[in-house]
């Protein structure tokens, strides 16, 4: 799987957008579908999914807060636990991490009004679990689908450069057969004619 960003920076990201969704919606009594519409129309959105360092690193969340509902900084304390609110946008910053997806298709598969509901059991499970919330809401391109179509290959094409048998390449794309427990050999056909490393098929 390739993600939009190096995973070492994860866990601030998580931590920036859970407490923004905290302040917005448990301090400011913002509706949580209205401030993720709010979210996803903002610039925030694109900073958050490829890691704008002046806003992920360098502002605190009030201060994206500000930006967001365009309006002056108001300085809040946040909880010292975490609420429902925060676990929202925690499990957002990780599901559009791990997909490489927006955050407008997210939310618009699957509403935070929505999600805030599976709070109980999933904020006690392991994170990875929340993916399971989304596996059947959002459609997930294949990594060889994404490469053939940038060097403007059709299947057939592929097929043909790569010696590739066309089946095998339909269930890759498909996701009726995971690519990454496919024949190294298979898989180096395929990277070499696309002119990119295995790692981007996977």
């Amino acid at each position: 799987m390739i993600h939009a960003y190096d995973e070492y920076y994860l866990p601030r990201i998580q931590r920036k957008l859970a407490e923004l969704f905290e302040l917005a919606v448990v301090f400011r009594n913002i509706d949580i579908d209205e401030f993720a519409d709010r979210f996803i129309s903002s610039k925030m959105a694109r900073a958050f999914e490829t890691n704008n360092f002046k806003y992920t690193q360098g502002m605190s969340p009030i201060e994206l807060l500000a930006i967001i509902l365009d309006e002056e900084p108001k300085e809040t304390s946040l909880l010292a636990s975490a609420t429902p609110e925060y676990w929202v946008g925690y499990v957002l910053a990780y599901v559009s991490w791990y997909y490489n997806i927006g955050y407008k298709e997210l939310i618009e598969a699957y509403p935070c009004s929505s999600l805030i509901l599976n709070y109980f059991p999933y904020h006690e499970m392991d994170i990875r679990k929340v993916l399971e919330l989304y596996s059947d809401k959002i459609k997930i391109e294949s990594k060889l689908k994404i490469c053939r179509e940038k060097k403007n290959y059709s299947q057939n094409d592929l097929s043909i450069i790569s010696n590739v048998p066309i089946r095998t390449i339909r269930s890759y794309e498909q996701g009726t057969n995971d690519i990454a427990k496919g024949q190294v050999e298979t898989i180096y056909k395929l990277a070499k004619a696309l002119d990119c490393k295995i790692e981007d098929l996977i």
